[in-house]
């Protein structure tokens, strides 16, 4: 089997990574991949929003199955257009991808079918968000509709932060057309969950959870990033967690795509607040999170392409996922000034020290056999251990041994799993 998958991040280098223990896999092509993808695949010079020319290179290739691993092209109709071509593709249509790329698309679904959330407000002016903000009162979240990589979100805390916030989305248009509306929403008290399900329109089946640390500076100050580290599992994820995960909104939202038409095949991310043990509805995320496909993939025991393949052809029910009963940290080793301005081309130096270890490259590129940085998030180094505590040193140390000019990394990714239990001395 030959396939092709989309992205450039950390999460395409994980997902190739797990497609290749796969022995019914020949050969695996990355569009446009990164440093680490080319070590391992073949990198492939495409514009992955150019459905036509993606296309084109299936056909030329002989590709068996093309895997989505970004949000922006299943919002493009990369899927839909596949489908007209009977085409193998994983991933979410159109349709069903605005559960990401419309925050209000998806509030207003989730209002429809009862599922737990917070309160919401959509807002297009001003005016209009100083109005809510006064029903609301503090703090608040301000959300972008559209697509914003994950840094489209702002918490105001007083009037000053509700002032930089307008700015930034409807005046200055920091986030682009993705703030022409804007979602403003009660501000949810918790711990944040991220639980990742696999859909084929019928059937799920629950891979896993973790959790995410989006801002930039230790103990969660800072603005948002794409995400700076996360582990697996949460602690918070037990059996009736996962129970009322399942019975308040996996299941509804699936229905609510099957009603509309649109039955629900590819990822499916759960961006969750629990308080109080009941689980609330930050976002839907149509595809695998980045950095937690990092730990997520690592504890998959079962293969990959297989349940890419049950979710196109309608038989999850018949798959056994296993995982392994371990612990999964990763930290994103980042280019100092992220997730603003920041540096390219620092060589990075140690990779050489790590090849044992579990390392993906997320903004990454190999020029002249040197690796050097080209993005804002640089490196994901994973340790995995049956202790938290050990996972989380592993990943540290693996960490230490990298280096390039500007390196910047938070220095807690895990620690707040801790309040939540306590492991046994080992």
């Amino acid at each position: 089997m030959k396939i092709l998958v989309l992205g450039s991040g950390g999460r395409e280098h994980a997902i190739v990574s797990s497609i290749l223990k796969d022995d019914n896999v020949s050969k695996v092509f990355c569009a446009p991949g990164n440093a680490g993808t080319s070590m391992i695949a073949h990198n492939i010079d495409l514009d992955i929003m150019d459905n036509k020319s993606v296309l084109e290179f299936v056909k030329k290739n002989s590709i068996d199955l093309t895997v989505v691993g970004p949000e922006q092209p299943l919002a493009n109709g990369i899927v839909d257009y596949f489908e007209k071509f009977n085409k193998k593709i994983f991933g979410p249509n159109q349709f069903c991808s605005q559960l990401e790329s419309s925050k209000l698309f998806a509030r207003y679904i989730m209002e429809k079918y009862n599922i737990p959330q917070p309160a919401f407000f959509e807002c297009n002016t001003e005016e209009e968000v100083m109005s809510v903000s006064g029903q609301l009162g503090f703090p608040i979240v301000m959300k972008a509709d559209g697509l914003a990589g994950g840094k489209g979100v702002i918490i105001c805390n007083n009037s000053s932060d509700l002032d930089g916030a307008i700015n930034d989305m409807l005046l200055n248009k920091k986030f682009g057309s993705a703030s022409n509306k804007i979602s403003v929403e009660e501000f949810l008290y918790g711990e944040e969950v991220s639980v990742f399900a696999i859909c084929d329109g019928e059937n799920y089946k629950i891979i896993n959870s973790a959790q995410d640390h989006k801002r930039i500076y230790d103990n969660d100050e800072g603005p948002n990033t794409g995400g700076m580290g996360a582990y697996s599992p949460s602690p918070l994820f037990d059996d009736k967690l996962r129970l009322k995960v399942e019975e308040k909104i996996l299941k509804p939202i699936l229905q609510a795509m099957k009603d509309a038409g649109h039955p629900y095949k590819g990822f499916l991310y759960l961006g969750l607040m629990v308080n109080d043990n009941e689980p609330y509805v930050i976002e839907f995320n149509v595809r695998l999170g980045d950095p937690e496909t990092q730990v997520v993939l690592p504890l998959l025991n079962s293969s990959l392409f297989e349940l890419f393949s049950a979710s196109i052809n309608g038989s999850l029910e018949n798959i056994d996922i296993e995982i392994i009963d371990e612990f999964a940290v990763t930290v994103v080793l980042a280019a100092k000034g992220y997730p603003e301005s920041y540096n390219k081309g620092m060589e990075i130096k140690g990779l050489d020290k790590v090849e044992n270890k579990l390392v993906f490259h997320a903004g990454t590129k190999f020029e002249n056999n040197k690796f050097f940085t080209f993005g804002g998030r640089v490196l994901n180094v994973v340790g995995i251990d049956k202790s938290l505590e050990r996972a989380i040193k592993k990943a540290y140390e693996v960490g230490s041994l990298i280096n390039f000019n500007q390196k910047y990394f938070r220095t807690d990714i895990g620690n707040k799993a801790f309040k939540y239990f306590k492991e046994e001395e080992q």
